[in-house]
């Protein structure tokens, strides 16, 4: 019943802000439904200290933030919620740098988090939130390489010990700076000049001088010299449409994905689907074509991950995910199927595209 109303809301606000559904045909109670069921599951993990999992546990604290509030779950709306509890413990257990992560792929984790309290700015009346927001704003501004040159250096790297930038982890941080500047942070244009440059160099684009295999034209690569695939190809054509960038580019990248389809496989299955699932529907946006190509998609996604639900709600890992993956387990997985599931309802500041 609870699922039922929230897509009759869902839809009627769609039918009154003048907008319609992007992926026609998809049963949204259905994925209410799921959605629910992965979150109560999520409810049920969270700790007595307010986090949740114990491997890479601020990544997870922050990706179920996330995963409640891309539902409409706001904390002032329910007395049991989560959320207060997550993001004290996040407080808590931050730096006075404004370093929110873990020892482990302490980068991206540090970019979940820092963009679940910046979505929480205004929702919550914890004293130590605005600051350390902007603290951790400022420590991801810090961390960005500095250096201008696209193919290896502009973005963020997996870990600061490491020498060449992390185009996936440079994809959470651009989220990072966009919803930033959208609560009216001052982001320096040289850094989100530098951030895209570095994640559009992997893109296999015509030049002169190159010659482009035909199946490779329009994907990203993880290191701007091997093949392109579709973790980093979902990741670009996400922040190039959450930035508004080069047409011809997004269409290229459009028909790469179209070619290579969504498969229940890792290795990095879930931040593929979050990056490619919000590209698409930026896109759908955009023409007749893309539109028919973010339904096909989404109700691909949807098909698989209905189809690995557990009883308890949780989602499954699909098989040749990394060993840390694995390790996170169903908590981990949850929170990402909800937020994959989720894009369709735009509730994020983050889903705002230009």
């Amino acid at each position: 019943m609870v699922a039922l109303l929230v897509c009759g809301v869902a839809l009627a606000a769609q039918a009154a802000s003048g907008t319609r559904p992007t992926t026609p045909g998809l049963p949204f109670c259905r994925i209410g439904e799921a959605v629910d069921s992965g979150l109560a599951f999520l409810a049920r993990s969270q700790l007595p200290d307010g986090s949740v999992g114990t491997v890479q546990p601020h990544l997870q604290t922050g990706l179920t933030i996330l995963a409640f509030l891309s539902s409409g779950r706001t904390p002032d709306g329910d007395a049991g919620s989560p959320i207060p509890p997550a993001c004290r413990w996040l407080l808590e257990f931050s730096g006075e740098d404004g370093f929110l992560g873990d020892a482990e792929f302490p980068m991206e984790s540090h970019a979940v988090c820092a963009l679940a309290l910046g979505e929480l700015r205004g929702m919550l009346r914890e004293p130590k939130l605005p600051d350390r927001a902007s603290r951790a704003l400022n420590y991801a501004l810090a961390a960005q390489d500095k250096a201008v040159g696209a193919d290896f250096y502009g973005g963020w790297k997996a870990d600061p010990k490491d020498k060449l930038c992390d185009r996936r982890v440079t994809a959470w941080h651009l989220l990072v700076l966009h919803g930033a500047a959208l609560r009216g942070a001052k982001i320096p244009a040289s850094a989100l000049s530098r951030a895209l440059m570095f994640m559009e160099g992997s893109q296999r684009v015509p030049a002169t001088g190159r010659t482009i295999e035909k199946t490779d034209l329009g994907g990203f690569s993880y290191d701007a010299t091997g093949l392109p695939i579709v973790s980093i190809t979902g990741a670009g054509l996400a922040v190039m449409s959450l930035y508004g960038r080069d047409v011809e580019r997004r269409d290229l990248a459009l028909a790469w994905l179209r070619n290579n389809r969504p498969l229940w496989y890792g290795p990095n299955f879930y931040t593929t689907h979050f990056f490619t699932g919000r590209a698409l529907a930026w896109e759908a946006r955009r023409t007749a074509e893309a539109r028919s190509q973010h339904a096909a998609y989404a109700r691909a996604i949807w098909d698989m991950l209905r189809d690995h639900q557990n009883p308890d709600g949780s989602f499954q890992i699909p098989p040749g995910n990394a060993e840390n993956t694995k390790r996170m387990g169903a908590t981990y997985a949850t929170a990402m199927a909800v937020l994959v599931l989720n894009v369709h309802r735009q509730l994020l500041p983050l889903d705002a595209a230009e």
